[in-house]
């Protein structure tokens, strides 16, 4: 058997989720610094974007949480201050008045237009640093190990405990 740190050195160089952290730390920082300008954190731009993308219509909790690979009770905390700062809007669901639907505020539009800009300038950064093929070609991978959401709903990892599977 292995010791711990044999372990934890091989988590450490062959876990994919753990160098995609990583990488979206640093990611998320650079966007971070230059998102700082309009009080928005990067971490809040997919919940934004999102939102923006299902027009006046608004979404659902459940379907944005679906499409953003984030489960509801997240979800609905990370919306709360976009909703203070008046860039979104949780209203009751024209449809049901049991469930609630998120909306962009015209204030959200206008963050989406003020931040382009320095969101664009962050982006040529990052594919003149890894270009602009390599870039595409982590899109594809990263659209790959998203794909694996459903294996991840389904219990991914514990459910190969069960049959012996290959978990990492």
């Amino acid at each position: 058997m292995a010791d711990f740190a044999q372990l934890a050195r091989k988590m450490a160089q062959e876990c994919p989720a753990l160098r995609v952290r990583q990488a979206s730390r640093v990611l998320a920082k650079l966007y971070d610094d230059a998102f700082a300008p309009f009080g928005l954190q990067m971490s809040q731009l997919p919940i934004l974007t999102a939102a923006a993308l299902f027009g006046e219509a608004g979404a659902s909790i459940g379907k944005l949480a679906q499409v953003l690979v984030m489960d509801r009770t997240t979800l609905t905390r990370s919306i709360r201050p976009l909703e203070r700062a008046g860039l979104l809007r949780v209203a009751r669901s024209p449809a049901d008045a049991r469930a609630k639907i998120v909306l962009v505020t015209r204030a959200g539009e206008r963050m989406i237009e003020s931040i382009f800009p320095a969101w664009e300038r962050v982006f040529k950064r990052i594919r003149k640093s890894l270009g602009a093929e390599r870039l595409a070609e982590l899109h594809g991978l990263l659209e790959q190990a998203i794909g694996l959401s459903s294996l991840a709903n389904r219990g991914g990892a514990a459910g190969d405990r069960a049959t012996g599977g290959d978990a990492h």
